[in-house]
């Protein structure tokens, strides 16, 4: 809410989606979003090549996905309850795909984000 006070902000969901990837993102996790994808049919997917939340992991592949399927509704919480806070009813879902980096350190993370 605090950041959303300091800009007038359009009500075209495109542009509230772009406010929160750049501003809100940063203000969350110290960096914007890295990709943002549409189909402009009020489907987006917020991709963030390294997600830090997932980074710090021991045991086995099964446990990790598991515990990150688990970890991952609170940040998917975070966005929809900041679009409902500007106004947009959306639904809410994450994956994850270490296959998809180059390197086994990092955990890129894509955010699905439907509006109703």
């Amino acid at each position: 809410e605090r950041i959303a006070q300091q800009r007038m902000l359009p009500a075209d969901s495109l542009e509230v989606i772009k406010f929160l990837c750049k501003d809100v993102w940063q203000e969350l996790f110290g960096k914007p979003i890295d990709k943002l994808q549409t189909n402009h049919r009020g489907v987006f997917v917020l991709k963030d090549d390294d997600f830090k939340w997932l980074e710090r992991h021991s045991g086995s592949e099964s446990q990790f996905q598991k515990a990150a399927s688990q970890l991952l509704n609170f940040p998917c919480g975070l966005i929809r309850g900041a679009l409902e806070n500007l106004g947009i009813n959306s639904l809410v879902s994450a994956d994850f795909s270490p296959e998809e980096a180059g390197r086994s350190d990092t955990r890129p993370t894509a955010f699905h984000v439907r509006i109703r």
